[in-house]
Parts: C-alpha cells; sequence; structure tokens
C-alpha cells in the first residue's frame, strides 16, 4: 500500500464532484458527509490526484491535509533531501575532526622546575603537531623517542585522550656530589661578599662572620688534625652564607628629537605602465622630508595604468625635554630587573633577593639609574665548580 492523502474540499455540490471523479476512475477509503459546504475524503494517491484536477477545473479549493503512507515519507525525504545532506556532511566533518589530534600538551610533573622547548622541539621535528592523524600517532614510539633524546629529563609519558595528546615529563633529579673523604680539598668563595655565618662539617674554618671574602679566597681548609702536631688532608664540607651583591645600569638621554612638518610641500605626478613610468608634473626636493605616496588607476582591470601622484613634505628636527620624575621610574625598574636577573644566574636553588636600592644620577645630557639587589647565598664551593664558573 502507498498510503492514503486526506483532502479538505469546499464548495457546492460537492455531492457531483465525488460522482464525477468516481466516473474517472477514482476509488475512495472513507468520505465524510458535508458539512457546511466543506468535505474531507481519504484515497489513494491517484484517486487524489483525480479530485485535485476537477477541483481546479471547476475552480474549487482543494487541500492536502494529511498524507500517509510510503508515498509521504518518499515525499517528506525529497523535501528535506538538503537537511539529510547536512546531516551527511556534519557526520563526516565530525568523523575527519575526531579521527585528528587537535591539542599537544606538555605538562610538567615533579617538584622541580624545567623548560619545556627542548620536548616541543623534538615533537615537532617528529611530525606531532595539532591536525595529525591519529593512525600517524604512535603512544609508545613517541615516548620512546622522547626519552632517548631528552636526556634532562627522568620520566616521560604520552597518553592519547581524544583529540588531545599529553606528554607528561618530570626534570631528572641531580646527583649528588660524590667525593672521597681521605682526599684532601678546600672549599673556596664562589663571588666576592660579606660573611653572615659559618658551618664546618669536615675541615677548619678559614674565615669567621663579619669577614669580607673574594673571589676564590679559601673558606674551609681541607684538613684535620690527628695529633698535636701532624694533620692530614680531607674533603672539606660545609657552608659559609655571605651578603652577595649585583649590580646593573640603565641610562637614557634627557631630551628627545621627534621631526615635525613646516607646513612646505611638493608636490610630483607620472603615469605608470607595467614597470615603466612617464612624468607628468615635477615637485621640488627638501633637505629633510616626508613622502606620501597615491596611486590613481586609469586604465581600469585589463589595462594596468596609473597615475603615481607623490607629496614631499618638508621636516625639521625639534628637541624636547622628556620628563625626569617618569624616565627615572622606568629606568629604575629596568635596572632592577637586569640586577635581579643577574643575581638569580648561578644561585642555588631557594635563594631570593634580600634587599634591593636604585641610585639614579645624572650624568651630562643623561638619566643613569643604577641598581643594587643584595642576596644571601651560601658561596662555599670547590675549586672545580669555580673553574667550571670561569675562575
Amino acid at each position: 500500500m502507498n498510503g492514503d492523502v486526506r483532502l479538505r474540499v469546499e464548495g457546492l455540490m460537492l455531492e457531483r464532484l465525488l460522482e464525477r471523479a468516481i466516473q474517472e476512475g477514482a476509488r475512495f477509503r472513507a468520505v465524510e458527509p458535508p458539512e457546511d459546504h466543506v468535505m474531507t475524503i481519504d484515497a489513494d494517491p491517484h484517486s487524489a490526484a483525480i479530485v485535485q484536477a476537477l477541483c481546479e477545473r471547476f475552480s474549487m479549493p482543494c487541500t492536502v491535509v494529511a498524507r500517509r503512507g510510503r508515498d509521504a515519507m518518499a515525499r517528506r525525504l525529497r523535501e528535506r533531501a538538503t537537511a539529510l545532506a547536512g546531516v551527511v556532511v556534519c557526520l563526516m566533518a565530525l568523523s575527519a575532526f575526531f579521527g585528528r589530534v587537535w591539542i599537544v600538551d606538555v605538562e610538567l610533573t615533579g617538584e622541580r622546575d624545567a623548560s619545556v622547548a627542548p620536548i616541543e622541539q623534538a615533537l615537532s621535528e617528529m611530525g606531532v603537531q595539532p591536525g595529525v592523524a591519529k593512525s600517524e600517532v604512535d603512544a609508545d614510539r613517541i615516548e620512546t623517542a622522547l626519552a632517548a633524546s631528552s636526556p634532562d629529563f627522568s620520566f616521560v609519558g604520552v597518553r592519547l585522550q581524544g583529540v588531545r595528546l599529553l606528554v607528561e615529563v618530570a626534570p631528572a633529579v641531580a646527583a649528588p656530589e660524590v667525593y672521597q673523604v681521605d682526599a684532601g680539598r678546600d672549599l673556596v668563595a664562589a663571588c666576592d661578599g660579606v660573611v653572615l655565618s659559618v658551618n664546618v662539617e669536615t675541615g677548619v674554618a678559614c674565615v669567621e662572620p663579619g669577614d669580607t671574602v673574594v673571589r676564590g679566597q679559601v673558606l674551609i681548609r681541607g684538613e684535620e688534625r690527628i695529633s698535636s702536631e701532624e694533620t692530614r688532608g680531607v674533603a672539606a664540607l660545609g657552608s659559609v652564607v655571605a651578603r652577595t651583591w649585583t649590580t646593573a645600569t640603565a641610562s637614557a638621554p634627557l631630551t628627545r628629537t621627534y621631526t615635525e612638518r613646516t607646513g612646505r610641500s611638493a608636490t610630483s605626478s607620472e603615469l605608470c605602465l607595467m614597470g615603466f613610468s612617464w612624468p607628468l608634473t615635477e615637485g621640488g626636493r627638501f633637505v629633510a622630508q616626508e613622502a606620501e605616496v597615491e596611486v590613481l588607476p586609469v586604465g581600469g582591470l585589463f589595462l594596468p595604468l596609473e597615475i603615481r601622484r607623490t607629496t614631499l613634505y618638508e621636516t625639521t628636527a625639534r628637541e624636547t625635554q622628556t620628563d625626569e620624575a617618569a624616565l627615572g621610574s622606568a629606568l629604575s625598574a629596568m635596572a632592577l630587573a637586569m640586577a635581579a636577573e643577574e643575581a638569580s644566574r648561578g644561585a642555588p636553588a631557594g635563594s631570593g633577593i634580600a634587599d634591593s636600592w636604585v641610585e639614579i644620577a645624572r650624568d651630562g645630557d643623561a638619566l643613569c639609574a643604577r641598581a643594587v639587589c643584595e642576596s644571601h647565598i651560601d658561596i662555599a664551593v670547590t675549586r672545580d665548580a669555580l673553574y667550571q664558573q670561569g675562575g
């Protein structure tokens, strides 16, 4: 059964319409008696078409109220063909979206901080970046390659989570210092400073709180007394906390030079075609000038003919005094940042800035800001460590 069509017909002599439709071969499944010159008919699609044709011939209003069955379904599908195509396209887009990795995250685990730039660089070199197909992502292979190429990390884990590739890395923990207890060695100053405290575990202290020391000076001598007249060499151990200072200077001129237009100008123009040009008008030139070029198309789309008009504006240099207070504030911040960066370079973990101050002074036509950062750090290192630092 293809289905039924329900029609609503309005007009006079509806019975005569039914008789005429039956004569032309129409068959009806149900007919509601006319009421207020309105009749409802249930018929198969062929019979409904006959009734519709007769209503159109006799100018009688005929409305399709409902459709049921396969024909109705086919009609709805035809009417919604674009919607079906949209659903198909949407499903294809979702399939393509979820078939690729769109987020690549590198996260640090553990207590130590480290730069993940080497990991990101290695991932990029392996072609692992947003948009890569999941079929090309082998988590085990990536994990093995990263672990082999990144000795600064003790752990590398790679997981695929939907459209996200998560790479977890843990910085390697520095191996403890290895030394021979009976091998004589001294601890020396890593930098200049004023001693705040001395803590000796093995060896003999050579300085005390309040002493001023210079880089390379022996702080704890690697020896111990075994009798009243005899000593032996040992590996000196301990810490010497000292006040250290780093400085940085930032300067800038107190005057600022800028250019301004005098009001005089000169204009010239030329006709240009495919790299060739012909002067139209000539303008003057100035010792100091700014140029503005205006292009006026002449030939349109198919002929690249244009007029290029150049306007030269005479300029002059002016000097103005800068706001000394604002300049000093900016230079102070810059110098402090530079000094703090220098202080943190090579400082032990956990150390910080104990105090800081800035001195501002004029140097001719410039303003200078000299920043000083004071740190309290352990400056006791071995001679080998000092040589590695360039000492």
